[in-house]
């Protein structure tokens, strides 16, 4: 997206959203086809697709809890060229919540996905969602038909931009743009000191953005904000200077966890104690604490079973993670995680390098070096990494930034994951 995304071009008179459900504007059933309906431990999940038998047919995918709760949109892929949308999206698809509804469009301008193109046949779907009047395109009308039907209480729209938003470089990344309904403006903030404080260590790629006036643009964020009275946020994370998908994804998905939690639509999760520690193992001889130890806590009523874990250290230069040790455990494999119902640990042959993600169940050199750890409803386990090393040789982690995405799966098949900063 391009710095004039949000510029001021078009002004429309505000309707809420009980005027646009009277007005007759949907037909939601004859622009929608059903998928399935799969019973959940504790949500009901019905999936349908819009635009269904065409060339643009896409899904919506929708979960809902038991207890009430309100309900949030999230839209990836308007632009096929920023994969950070559709990406976060499809793994936001998947997230279990415990109150509310969260309905989730991940690829929304599939044939531009599949082009890999900001557009398609020229036209820019986030510019056909004009205020006081019925979208402009066929697929405008079907997503405006979702927003409008789901009556939603909020909405995301996760794109990427080339550039920076704080860096007058003509891009928006890193940057968190609210409509100035339902209270935005504060969740805006919210997210943007969050995301600074636990995710981004270079200020290079600090996250600002600012509250437009409702309905100055026709995008869909503008068109929510000013025709419902409703709140959304643009979220654009950067791929300047080469940045990572996976790191763009990691701090579009926290930015959504976060204000998911916030709202009200999850409460459990696996979640980071704070009390990670640098360790000087008995394994050591030379007195550097190149060992880390960090509890995490299952807060779900049900087993949790986690599976990856990523590492990713924010000092480039630690380049591995190797124990030098025989035998599989607490310091002497390279991750070990003391759970209460069974212990995790990857042992790796030579070690890995960073950043990586650890399969724990396969990437061990053998099926005793290889283990998903399994904690029980409210307990914790102790993870515990090592041993950090730069170009062959043990670092001391005291002062050093390393930043940890767990995933899960639950008893009733559900999946997640958390990301969180390791503050030494």
């Amino acid at each position: 997206m391009t710095r004039n995304d949000d510029g001021s071009d078009l002004f429309g008179s505000k309707v809420n959203r009980r005027t646009y459900i009277k007005s007759g504007l949907l037909g939601l059933s004859s622009a929608v086809g059903m998928l399935s309906a799969t019973p959940l431990a504790s949500a009901q999940r019905s999936d349908y697709t819009i635009r269904t038998g065409t060339s643009e047919e896409t899904t919506v995918y929708v979960r809902e809890a038991d207890a009430d709760g309100p309900t949030v949109m999230v839209v990836g892929g308007m632009h096929g060229d920023e994969a950070n949308g559709y990406t976060a999206a499809q793994k936001i698809a998947n997230w279990r919540i415990d109150a509310g509804k969260l309905v989730v469009l991940p690829e929304a301008n599939v044939k531009a996905i599949q082009i890999d193109s900001r557009t398609c046949n020229g036209t820019d779907l986030n510019r056909q969602f004009p205020t006081g009047s019925e979208p402009t395109t066929a697929l405008a009308r079907e997503i405006w038909n979702v927003v409008v039907s789901e009556n939603i209480d909020f909405l995301f729209d996760l794109h990427s931009s080339y550039g920076i938003y704080s860096s007058d470089d003509g891009g928006v990344g890193q940057g968190i743009f609210s409509t100035r309904a339902g209270d935005a403006t504060g969740h805006r903030k919210q997210l943007v000191s969050y995301l600074n404080e636990n995710y981004v260590s270079d200020s290079t790629y600090d996250y600002s953005g600012y509250s437009s006036s409702d309905g100055s643009s026709p995008m869909l964020k503008h068109k929510v904000g000013a025709d419902l009275d409703t709140g959304a946020i643009i979220f654009e994370a950067t791929r300047k200077n080469g940045r990572p998908l996976s790191q763009q994804v990691r701090e579009t998905t926290a930015a959504v966890q976060e204000f998911l939690q916030r709202f009200g639509l999850i409460h459990e999760t696996v979640s980071y104690s704070q009390d990670v520690i640098a360790a000087n193992t008995a394994e050591d001889t030379n007195a550097k604490q190149s060992g880390l130890r960090f509890d995490i806590a299952n807060t779900f009523g049900q087993d949790v079973r986690i599976t990856d874990l990523e590492i990713d250290p924010h000092n480039s230069a630690i380049d591995q993670l190797r124990d030098h040790s025989y035998g599989e455990g607490q310091w002497v494999s390279e991750l070990f995680i003391d759970a209460d119902v069974q212990n995790g640990v990857t042992d790796i042959n030579n070690g890995v390098s960073l950043p990586c993600s650890i399969d724990l169940d396969w990437d061990g050199h053998s099926t005793d070096a290889s283990n998903d750890a399994i904690l029980s409803p409210g307990s914790f386990g102790t993870v515990s990494l090592y041993e950090f090393k730069s170009n062959g040789s043990p670092v001391d982690m005291v002062g050093e930034n390393v930043e940890i995405t767990i995933d899960y799966t639950l008893s009733d098949g559900a999946s997640g994951s958390r990301t969180f900063m390791l503050l030494l």
